[in-house]
């Protein structure tokens, strides 16, 4: 089986403050950087950072359950 093939496009929402945001941006940066002096492909992380970045936060009014 192959883990890799896409099977369709699945859409997952998370809600996250902007403490954790930076957090996740931090790391995917990190990640970045290490495929880079490995010299790997990083385009993907790139554009991952940038959904990241350009994502809309919550309004206020919004409630959520964490998990």
């Amino acid at each position: 089986m192959n883990w890799f093939r896409k099977q369709k496009e699945e859409m997952i929402e998370i809600q996250v403050d902007d403490t954790e945001r930076r957090i996740i941006v931090r790391a995917l940066a990190d990640l970045r950087d290490k495929q880079r002096m490995e010299h790997k492909n990083y385009d993907f992380l790139d554009s991952l950072i940038v959904k990241v970045c350009d994502a809309t936060p919550p309004s206020v009014k919004e409630h959520y359950e964490r998990c």
